[in-house]
């Protein structure tokens, strides 16, 4: 895979750069894809010419609902390609706006993740960054989540960061939350499912959204009896209006930070608990201390 950045302030020259790019690969034969808005894809098809028509657009807002669709949903359209029998794509795609350093934060580990989870795909994707819209804070630390750059041409990037270290650091330190209730586990996922299923309709979560929380928190609850080195205890409980459903064991904790980001590969299960949580849930969050390790689910 490369994973590039382009910085462009201006239309055209988006256009200029972008349509050449795209159009090579077509006579390749290979996919190409665009995620953008609406306006810079009209513009980019103008330049496109009869090239437009192979060119698979995907509304950008549409298609960025937060980092963790977003990594589904490229891995799913590039797997669906492989079945087609294209052999590599291309994308050029730009993410949603970003007003706060949370969403600076969560987007950059984004631009980070990919260049683990998706490195197994033939993919070439180009990441337009607008400097009229992107954020000072933004555009800085998009530097160092791309490995090359295009600016007249293509070059290696000095200022790359590897994607545990760039994570790790954008990731806030999760804080304590001792008004959670006990959840009694007494070995039997069933009896587990059902206290947790009357918690949930206690604090009125919608139906969906309950099912995904018993569904990831059955997935975490099955790693920790499996890996977590006994001591489970299971705490939840309403934060604000989020319900968080907390699960710890007395095991290491998980340290990498990439922890359930990368999308399962065929021959390699480790980490797919982990995936499937947080594709269901709002958020989940790696909690270690020197007693136990845990981790929280938010819906």
């Amino acid at each position: 895979m490369r994973h590039s950045l382009f910085v462009y302030s201006d239309d055209d020259r988006m256009a200029a750069k972008m349509a050449p790019f795209l159009s090579e690969g077509l006579a390749k034969g290979e996919r190409a894809v665009v995620v953008v808005d609406g306006r810079k894809w009209k513009r980019l098809a103008d330049e496109l010419g009869p090239d437009a028509d192979e060119v698979v657009y995907i509304d950008r807002d549409s298609f960025y609902p937060r980092p963790e669709a977003a990594l589904a949903g490229y891995d799913t359209t590039l797997r669906r390609f492989a079945q087609e029998g294209s052999s590599a794509t291309r994308a050029f795609a730009e993410l949603p706006r970003c007003e706060t350093e949370a969403d600076w934060n969560r987007w950059l580990s984004y631009e980070a993740i990919v260049n683990r989870a998706l490195e197994h795909h033939p993919l070439w994707v180009v990441c337009g960054y607008d400097a009229r819209e992107v954020p000072g804070p933004l555009l800085d630390g998009a530097f160092e989540a791309h490995p090359e750059l295009l600016t007249e041409e293509w070059e290696d990037n000095e200022h790359y960061h590897e994607p545990e270290e760039m994570v790790r650091s954008r990731t806030p330190a999760p804080t304590t939350l001792p008004g959670l209730r006990v959840v009694p586990l007494d070995g039997d996922p069933r009896a587990f499912r059902d206290s947790l299923q009357a918690e949930l309709e206690a604090a009125g979560l919608p139906e969906d959204d309950a099912e995904n929380m018993l569904v990831a928190a059955g997935e975490v609850l099955a790693n920790a009896q499996r890996h977590g080195g006994g001591k489970l205890s299971v705490r939840v409980g309403q934060v604000g209006e989020r319900f968080v459903c907390e699960i710890s064991d007395g095991g290491p904790g998980i340290d990498d930070p990439l922890a359930g980001f990368l999308p399962p590969r065929q021959g390699h299960h480790d980490g797919a608990g982990l995936w499937v949580a947080r594709q269901l849930t709002g958020g989940l969050e790696l909690v270690s201390s020197l007693e136990r390790s845990s981790v929280r689910l938010w819906v």
